[in-house]
């Protein structure tokens, strides 16, 4: 990108810059590490407008690296909760778990400022070891998240994704670089991530208000709609059972560990089946849930989730049993009263499943 594109950019970035809750009003100061890296990760997958108010929430409760590692790994999940891909919080975790442990002889806790020293943390890649060095440190880092790399391919009519190869990735790490390669690369960087959400935007792209648009080659060519080329997704379908295992002194059964998903967290335990399989406990199911303790079965009706590829249909099964729940329990099973139990589960999955069971009380 040649320096009078780069001039129009930053000159376009300072007119339209949004104000957002991360991004200080002076678009030339050094920002907090800390808030970079968790609005840069929340922003992974996420809208803009779903995370600001997360992004603020989570800085109240977790205003620093270090309060972040001491909190649980539930109540990270539950600040989460509704951001998806909970991997990311699980990381984000154990990654200031090992910044504090790491840093224990310092009076501040801080993250690295060097490329190599972020991208051993777990979740933080390329981009984001790139983004924190940018608009943190104001360092010459490049950055390439998906809006740079949509801009890069109109902008240099790039028929290939960078996920294609190793040599299609270093085609736009290249481009990446040459815009990092100035004083101000904390700002065109931003700017082009902008840029990518407000104006080059996957669908109707608005062209005509571009500041890169006398130099963007398939705006010139007239075929902005053929860039970049698409990626399919196969969806998968998934269907099962969820099981709302309730005691008779009214708690509610969850699970970590052993399921097709939230192998990580507390959630309902989850069982895939048939669409016409009958109703009732399958053999599988008989590891969580003692037949001979069962005092009733309900069916509670499905409700329907998706989880990254997955297009889930789930059947609600809700069992009530004959004996209080156990007070001592291995690691991985915790018995949760019930009501509580919509504060505990951080994961949408379970508590849509607790809603059937709500909804079917409702009723009666």
């Amino acid at each position: 990108m040649d320096p009078q594109s780069l001039k129009k950019l930053r000159e376009w970035f300072k007119k339209n810059a949004a104000k957002l809750p991360w991004r200080p009003a002076d678009l030339d100061s050094l920002r907090d590490p800390y808030a970079v890296w968790i609005s840069e990760t929340m922003l992974q997958q996420t809208q803009v407008s779903t995370v600001q108010d997360y992004f603020v929430r989570w800085m109240k409760r977790f205003p620093d690296v270090k309060t972040l590692a001491a909190a649980s790994e539930e109540e990270v999940f539950r600040h989460w909760q509704g951001l998806g891909y909970y991997s990311r919080a699980k990381n984000i975790l154990k990654a200031a778990k090992a910044i504090t442990l790491e840093t224990r002889s310092s009076d501040r806790v801080h993250l690295p400022d060097s490329r190599k020293e972020l991208e051993v943390l777990p979740g933080i890649g390329a981009y984001t070891a790139g983004a924190i060095l940018s608009l943190a440190y104001h360092q010459r880092e490049a950055i390439l998240d998906g809006n740079l790399v949509r801009i890069f391919s109109r902008l240099y009519a790039l028929d290939y994704l960078p996920t294609e190869s190793r040599e299609a990735a270093e085609v736009y790490w290249d481009y990446a670089r040459k815009v990092a390669a100035s004083p101000k690369a904390y700002m065109h960087n931003e700017a082009l991530m902008e840029l990518g959400r407000t104006v080059c935007k996957v669908k109707n792209p608005d062209c005509r208000n571009c500041p890169l648009r006398s130099s963007c080659r398939s705006a010139l060519e007239n075929r902005v709609a053929e860039f970049p080329p698409a990626k399919k997704h196969p969806q998968k379908d998934w269907h099962g059972t969820v099981l709302v295992v309730e005691s008779a002194d009214h708690k509610i059964l969850a699970v970590r560990g052993g399921q097709k998903f939230f192998k990580n967290q507390f959630a309902l335990p989850h069982f895939e089946s048939a669409r016409n399989a009958p109703i009732g406990l399958t053999l599988e199911m008989e590891k969580i849930v003692r037949p001979d303790r069962v005092k009733s079965t309900r069916d509670c009706g499905i409700f329907k989730h998706g989880i990254t590829v997955h297009k889930m249909e789930c059947r609600v099964l809700h069992i009530s049993l004959d004996t209080n729940a156990p007070k001592h329990t291995p690691p991985e099973i915790q018995w949760v009263k019930i009501d509580e139990a919509k504060e505990f589960f951080a994961n949408s999955f379970s508590l849509k499943a607790l809603e059937r069971l709500s909804d079917l009380a409702d009723k009666a």
